[in-house]
This record gives structure tokens, sequence and C-alpha cells, in this order.
């Protein structure tokens, strides 16, 4: 059955690329998922094949899917659309005409692999999967000497590496989430099937204060620097990458890390954490990601995401990724990446090592909790999204037809300026009202630079911390949705209990998994509640004082077109 998405934004295809131009509440039909950089290929309702990026459209649930593929999609209709889906390559060539640099844009960062036992650390190639695990090594790895933050229960920090998790390097982070594995992993832990050794380095403690729950707190806060980005090359030029450097507070050791490096990171996160929102990474590119500003733009996104992850009592203290700040050494990387994509730890087996108070949650106060949550998820969704079209029609608007307005205020000003010289040419004026006329116009045209050059200052940086909140808040059904199963999979085995086919005993451990789950949902509820606040107040403080900052400059500039005439 072909697959179908439905368009939540407008976009328009440029001409003469294989682009495609879609309009919200569009249904399409994809061929491809595998183009790369947040790129899909599709076709739309006018019957054109081609490009759309995957975060304007949302996939339809199989019911939908069934119910297109069966009303509106002749034979020959789907016979295409599956020829198109088996013709097509997962190659950046389909976009267009290759150059050396365009070859370059479109392997980087999603098609080659980390294993390359020939590269360097910092350039590490392609491997086969079956060669990868014919080379892992079992064991540890000791992270004693990486200087790393100390945790409450232990600060050697060794890893364990007993039991293997199958993961696909290319999935989604949504498929992820979606995934039966998890189901699976659910009813396991559960129903106690699953019992996974927890090295005291990945405890972690929920506490009660007040009348709310929450994760432990950071004993030793920390910050990581994103900067220095710059293009490096590897197999004698014929591969380009931007390698950020990452410092941590608490060694001042940088380490070197690509764009791909971030997208495995994530994907380990969001495999382990089902009950944690990660928070997204920027928008993937397939064209311009050389160009001077994306790669700022890029660099202040994930000095984002990593600002949201050493805040988080959890995500900051997780194995993979103090791995991923603290490993320079190649062999100890390697080795520190095959564990953490053989982690046991995984989905809602990952409770395992949670450990929360030991009262008995009420389950009312446990539904009221989540229904509040699924309300106010929604609505934030809905003001996120809407204030997101807000600030790119701001940024249009100052970029194009402000600056475009003021312009043509100081161009006409000049034309005036010009007709007055001419005539104080023939008769002289001590106090020239064209060379007044003239500075007007300047100022004007000032104005109209000021206006273009103002969302660098506001409404962008704006955007890009309302970017977090459009990830972590898409994941926070998901998390409903895998405390609701917990909950269902509980009433469950109360009437199995009450059919004498479970013993109590089984009933009792049952409940006592569940209300972990339910700690840690409020626990992440807490958690999000605190950070959203101080984020936001900080966010919007930061927008409202360079709007200040900038009309007053508007009116200074104004004052001093005033004084001309005065």
């Amino acid at each position: 059955m072909s697959s179908y998405v439905r368009a939540l934004y407008d976009f328009t295809g440029e001409a003469s690329t294989s682009e495609i131009s879609i309009t919200t509440g569009e249904v399409l039909t994809v061929t491809r998922t595998d183009v790369g950089e947040g790129w899909w290929e599709g076709k739309n309702s006018k019957g054109q094949t081609g490009l759309f990026p995957a975060a304007y459209v949302e996939v339809l649930s199989a019911v939908e899917s069934a119910q297109i593929a069966n009303g509106g999609a002749s034979r020959q209709a789907a016979a295409a659309a599956s020829n198109a889906a088996a013709a097509a390559t997962p190659t950046a060539g389909a976009r267009y005409d290759q150059t050396a640099d365009e070859w370059n844009d479109g392997q980087d960062d999603w098609e080659d692999d980390w294993d390359d036992d020939n590269d360097t650390y910092s350039e590490i190639g392609p491997a086969s999967s079956a060669q990868n695990n014919n080379n892992t090594k079992q064991g540890q790895v000791n992270y004693a000497t990486m200087n790393l933050p100390p945790t409450p229960s232990d600060d050697t920090l060794s890893w364990t590496s007993s039991g293997t998790v199958s993961t696909n390097a290319n999935a989604n982070t949504a498929t992820l989430k979606k995934s039966g594995m998890f189901a699976k992993s659910s009813d396991s832990y559960i129903m106690a099937s699953s019992n996974p050794t927890v090295p005291d380095n990945e405890k972690v403690y929920i506490v009660q204060v007040d009348n709310t729950y929450m994760w432990q707190p950071i004993t030793e806060p920390y910050t990581v620097r994103v900067a220095s980005p710059k293009k490096e090359t590897k197999f004698k030029g014929m591969k380009s990458f931007i390698a950020y450097q990452l410092t941590p507070s608490f060694n001042n050791i940088a380490v070197s890390r690509r764009y791909k490096h971030f997208d495995w990171l994530h994907e380990r996160l969001v495999e382990k954490f089902c009950l944690i929102p990660i928070p997204p990474l920027p928008d993937k590119q397939i064209s311009g990601r050389y160009e001077e500003s994306f790669i700022e733009h890029r660099r202040v996104q994930l000095q984002e995401f990593i600002n949201w992850m050493c805040r988080h009592p959890v995500l900051s203290r997780c194995e993979v990724w103090k791995h991923f700040l603290t490993c320079t050494d190649e062999k100890l990387w390697k080795q520190g990446k095959r564990i953490a994509e053989r982690d046991p730890l995984v989905g809602v087996t990952y409770c395992a090592a949670i450990h929360p108070p030991e009262k008995q949650l009420l389950q009312s106060y446990v539904d009221g909790q989540m229904e509040s949550c699924a309300s106010f998820v929604h609505h934030m969704d809905v003001a996120v999204k809407s204030l997101l079209a807000i600030a790119a029609e701001q940024t249009k608007r100052n970029q194009i037809h402000a600056k475009k307005d003021f312009q043509r205020i100081g161009e006409g000003f000049s034309e005036l300026a010009r007709a007055l010289e001419i005539d104080e040419r023939r008769v002289p004026a001590s106090d020239s009202l064209a060379s007044s006329v003239g500075k007007t116009a300047g100022f004007f045209i000032s104005m109209g630079q000021m206006f273009g050059e103002q969302p660098k200052y506001d409404w962008i940086p704006f955007s890009d911390q309302l970017h977090l909140y459009r990830g972590i808040l898409s994941n926070f059904p998901d998390i409903l949705s895998t405390h609701k199963n917990a909950v269902q999979k509980r009433r469950d085995c109360q009437r199995l209990a009450a059919d004498q086919r479970m013993h109590n005993a089984q009933l009792a451990e049952v409940d006592r998994r569940v209300d972990i789950i339910s700690y840690a949902v409020l626990a992440e509820m807490s958690h999000f509640r605190q950070e959203r606040d101080h984020h936001l107040k900080e966010t919007l403080g930061n927008l409202i004082d360079a709007q200040i900052h900038f009309y007053q400059n508007i009116i200074s500039k104004l004052q001093a077109a005033q004084s001309q005439f005065q």
C-alpha cells in the first residue's frame, strides 16, 4: 500500500529544480523517504512528482491511507506509484545535475556511516553493518579518564554492554517512536519478563517537592559551548563537511563534531528515552549548506539543542551524551558507539533504571494530570506553530517589504532634493533646502537598511528558540499514548487476577511498574513546565528588548531628519 501524507503548510517549489509545490490540506502520495536532508519525494494532487520538505507534512494513519487507496486511486495510478518507488534511488543525484560541490552537498550528513577504520576520528567513513557486528568488542568502556562531572552514586562512569538491541541507523526518529519495538518492550517490562541489570551510574531518582514529582536535581550543572564552525575535507578533497567545536565547561577540552554525529546521537536518545521528549535538531538542507549565514544559523540551533540537554536532570548525565561530549580517542569512540547501539535500557525498559517514591499513586490523580497535559500540549502546539508563522511573516515583511518601502520614500525625497538643487543653483541660498531634503532621503534609506537587518536580532532568534518547542511538543502525544497503553495493560491484568488467572503478587508487581511509568511522565511534565517558564521568559524578554532597541534607533533617525527643518 502507498504511503500518504497531508500538507500542513504551503510550499512553492523552485523553478528548474525537482521540487514540487504543495498547498495546505493537500494529500500527497509518498514515493521516497530516503532522499535525505529533510526532503521526501512524492506526487501531488496535480499528478506532479518531485521533492517537498518532510517537515511540511504529516503522515496519515493506516485507516485514512486505506480509505484513500480504496476510494480514490485507480489501478493504473497505483501501478505508476509503485514503479516510481521501485525506480527511485537513494542518491541526491535525482535532484539535479551535479557539480563537484553539489556532490559533496548531497553525500554529506546522511549517507555515509561512522565506522571506517582507515579514517581519523573526525573523518569516519562507511562500513557494512555486518562488519560492524563482527568487530564488536564485548566488555566495558571506562570513562574515568575523560574528566566527566561525577554522578551522585558513581564517578567511575563505566558502561556495561550486556544485551543487544536491533537498530536502523537510517530510521526516521518519528518512526522509531511509533514502531512496534516500544509496544513489545512495554509489555515485557510491565509483565516483569524483562529485568535488565542497571549499573549504578545509570540509575535515576524521582523526588517529591511539595505536591509535585520531579527528577532529582542536577548537583553539578555545566554548560557546553558550540563555536568555530569550519569547512573541512576528506578523501583528498572529494568530500566536504562542516565541523563544530564543542567545549564542555567541566573539562574545557574541545571535541569536533559534524551534523551527522548529532544526527546519530539524536537517534540513540530517541530510542533510549521514550518517556522524555528529545529536543529537535536543526532542519536538514540539501543546498547552500556552506553559506556563512546557514552555517551560523545551524550553529545557533545546535547551541539551543545542547543547552536544553545540559539543563535536563536525566539527559545531561546519560552515558551516550557524555561519550558524545568528551571522547577524543578514535578507538574508545568506536567502542562506545557500538555499546550505545546495543544498550539494553531502551524504550519503556529504561524504567528499570528509575527509582520513584514508594507511595502508590491514585489513578484518579494520574488521569487528571494526563488529561490536563494533553490539553495543554495541544493548545501550546497550535500557539507555537502560529508564532512561528508570524515570525516568518515579520521576517519577510521587514527584509523585503518594509525595506523596499523606506527605500522608495528615500528615493522620492532624493528626487525632490535634485529638483530643489536646480533652482538653488540659479538663486544661491545660505540655508540650502535641497541639502536638508537630501539628508532626509539618506535617513529614510538608512531606515530601510535597518528594517532589512533587524530580523537577525529579533524574529530569527525568536523562531530558533521556538523551534525547540515544535519538536518537543510533538513527542508528548506518543509519551501520553505509551502511558495510556501501560494503564490499559494493568486493567487487563486486574481482570486476570479477578478471574484467578494471575497471582496477587504478580498483579502487585504490575501495579508497581505502571506506577514507575506514571511517576516518570509526571516528573517530565514538571521539568518541562519549569524549563518552559524559564526559557520562554528569557526568549520573550530578548524579543521585546530587541524591538525596543530597534524602534529607539528608528526614532533617532526620524528626530535627525526633523532637525533638518527646524
